[in-house]
């Protein structure tokens, strides 16, 4: 981007100066013209005083001007006016004031703008009109005619100068918007890049995930069903008791890894941007109930109300993680989900079975993964469990009502 930026502002300055350069070449000549049409009185000597010091004029203006520009040195372009001035003044002063010859003082004014801001503009164009003075005063001998004509060379100075400014802002401008669309366009650049990158990172992410997923729940199962199966082979002719016990074992791991395929599966095939209302949501968690013969319960009371995406993904997972332990330790035959909306305030959600419960409550990865979700959201959450009366959990959550 640097580069073409670069090259971009070579070829404007290039044709910035071409243009200025050409003006005031016209100038000069317009003005050399109008003064030859008109002179009356002359000789060959003055005229080829005159073509010379207009030579000079012309030439230093051009190229004395680009070397002040491009040295940016006080003292040089201090040089440049100082040879100007005086040049432009006695070509003024040898015209006698034919064909309005003081236009060709006008084009160091604007040259005055490029090279000179501040209030060595104004001293400049100070030197310029004390110039022109010095060559009305010379050729009229007359102050009256000085006083009459320095209006009208004071208006154009002031018009080159503001028509100068303008220029300058209006090409600054310009480089300005042009900077801004190159960089622009490489800022979307990068993001095409970045956002590829990230499309990459998170495919591989998600097939980290799958992968560990497979592994961790998948082929656990299958590791324990192949244990049980050659445990089973090894004990049957003896004890075939045994060898049930070890096939029973077997068909309910699985069973298990069953719903954790089922579940995974539904999670890769739920398409995230479509709306689902929290029943719909509820229903499609509580599914793997379904799948191993546990009956899913959802109770909803009260009048629904707005729910942000936040919590009702947290709400969402909740029901998730709950129905999973429920289907893989529990032994229940029911599952009962109920989401209250009577409080003005706050969403209750109960959730329980009637499983086997446990002796004493242990929070895994899942539960503990949900009760940081909670506490985000300034939610409540409370475990309840004991041998043989099921698992039972409270929950309280904040919620915005937009309706």
């Amino acid at each position: 981007m640097i580069n073409k930026t670069t090259k971009l502002s070579s070829k404007q300055e290039f044709q910035l100066k071409g243009s200025a350069d050409l003006a005031f070449a016209v100038v000069v000549l317009a003005s050399y013209f109008a003064m030859f049409s008109t002179l009356r009185e002359t000789n060959l000597v003055q005229l080829l005083i005159m073509v010379v010091l207009g030579i000079a004029y012309i030439g230093i203006g051009i190229y004395g001007y680009n070397f002040a520009t491009k040295q940016k040195n006080p003292t040089w372009i201090l040089i440049y006016f100082l040879i100007q001035i005086p040049i432009g003044s006695i070509i003024v002063y040898l015209g006698n004031g034919s064909g309005f010859s003081a236009i060709l003082l006008l084009p160091l004014a604007g040259h005055a703008v490029v090279l000179a801001p501040g209030y060595w503009l104004y001293l400049i164009n100070l030197l310029i009109v004390l110039g022109y003075v010095w060559a009305v005063r010379q050729y009229t001998g007359n102050l009256n005619e000085v006083w009459s004509s320095l209006p009208t060379i004071l208006a154009g100075l002031i018009y080159i100068m503001v028509f100068t400014q303008m220029a300058i802002d209006e090409e600054r401008s310009k480089r300005e918007v042009e900077r801004l669309v190159l960089e622009l366009e490489d800022v979307n650049e990068k993001l095409r890049s970045y956002a590829n990158e990230v499309e990459q990172l998170t495919v591989i992410k998600e097939r980290n995930r799958i992968a560990r997923e497979i592994h961790d729940g998948l082929g656990h199962y299958l590791t324990t069903i192949h244990m049980q199966l050659q445990a089973a082979q090894a004990v049957i002719n003896e004890n075939p008791d045994k060898a049930m016990d070890s096939i029973e074992k077997a068909r309910s791991q699985s069973q298990i890894a069953l719903i954790d395929v089922r579940r995974s599966v539904s999670t890769l095939r739920y398409d995230q941007s479509e709306k689902e209302t929290i029943k719909d949501s509820l229903d499609r968690a509580m599914r793997p109930c379904d799948w191993i013969g546990i009956r899913s319960h959802l109770e909803i009371n009260g009048e629904e109300k707005y729910l942000d995406e936040t919590i009702k993904s947290t709400i969402f997972r909740i029901v998730q993680e709950t129905v999973n332990n429920t289907c893989k330790y529990s032994k229940a035959e029911n599952y009962y989900c109920e989401i209250n909306y009577s409080d003005p305030k706050n969403l209750s959600l109960l959730i329980y079975d009637d499983g086997i419960g446990m002796n004493e409550f242990r929070t895994g990865y899942g539960l503990q993964g949900l009760r940081e979700r909670i506490e985000l959201l300034d939610g409540s959450l409370n475990f309840q469990t004991s041998p043989q009366k099921g698992f039972r959990i409270e929950i309280e959550l904040p919620y915005d009502q937009k309706n």
